[in-house]
């Protein structure tokens, strides 16, 4: 029998249609599959859309379960654009993600490149590291609409100035951390003090789980166990066609790390109580 995580909020659950990968769930299903599975709620995530609007129509259709939704200021989204920012959190949406694939870290990294997004890349920090203007008005708007920011796929050195300006002040969340096919690969040690800075560490089940694994499960419990549950949550990244169902994704991570000796309760810390503190209103 697996771990118990009844009541779990996956914020990190891609979806299809999508107009330049191939998924493995719809909206719909995904909201669906996650209410049937127990969950308390499920986070709808797009790199080139705004899903705030679609969750509450899912979230209405569907049933028994809270959807939720965001947006990535990615190019689709005009980029680092506070006006999108505002739409996505006025409609409710929880979650704002610094650029994902847009981002000149995934730029560097050839990722961009691979999906025919084009340079040189969007960067949060000016030339002497400072947060832009348009990154300060859309931290703002997030604490005023005490929403998630999200760091997406930016550079070690994004992190840092992000955790250090802002980690303090609001809900900031590094996402798919330790993660080796996006983003810059950050280690235990960065993830510690970006902790100590106040964000909070999510770790994903496609870094160590599934076809697109790179990582052993061992290095992300090992991670929790350093960082401490109570500043981490689990979420599935799941969606891609490769990959099985994002419910399944899930379960299957949390099992695995109450294999590698992380209890039933740091594991229900991370996926239930977590989550839900990152969205509550």
């Amino acid at each position: 029998m697996g771990v118990d995580i009844t009541g779990a909020i996956d914020l990190h659950c891609h979806y299809g249609p999508d107009a330049h990968r191939e998924r493995s769930v719809t909206a719909l299903e995904a909201a669906v599959q996650a209410r049937d599975a127990g969950h308390a709620g499920v986070l709808l995530k797009s790199h080139t859309e705004p899903t705030a609007q679609l969750a509450r129509i899912v979230a209405e259709a569907v049933g028994g379960i809270d959807v939720y939704g965001g947006v990535c200021c990615d190019h689709e989204m005009g980029g680092l654009n506070p006006a999108a920012v505002e739409t996505a959190l006025e409609l409710l949406g929880r979650v704002v993600w610094l650029p994902t694939l847009s981002s000149r870290q995934d730029v560097v990294n050839g990722v961009a490149a691979q999906l025919g997004i084009p340079g040189p890349g969007l960067t949060v920090i000016d030339d002497d590291g400072q947060l832009l203007p348009e990154v300060q008005e859309i931290a703002a708007l997030c604490r005023e609409h005490g929403a998630v920011l999200a760091t997406g796929h930016i550079s070690a050195r994004e992190h840092a100035v992000v955790a250090r300006e802002l980690g303090s002040r609001q809900r900031v969340l590094v996402t798919h951390a330790m993660e080796d096919l996006v983003g810059p690969k950050l280690g235990v040690s960065e993830l510690i003090e970006l902790a100590d800075l106040g964000a909070w560490i999510e770790l994903c089940a496609l870094t160590c789980v599934g076809a697109l694994a790179t990582r052993p499960v061992a290095d992300l419990a090992g991670a929790a166990d350093r960082i401490g549950p109570a500043r981490c949550t689990l979420a599935s990244d799941y969606g891609q066609a490769v990959n099985a169902a994002p419910v399944e994704g899930l379960q299957r991570f949390a099992d695995q790390l109450a294999d590698e000796g992380l209890s039933a309760d740091a594991i229900r810390t991370m996926v239930v109580a977590n989550p839900a503190t990152l969205v509550a209103r």
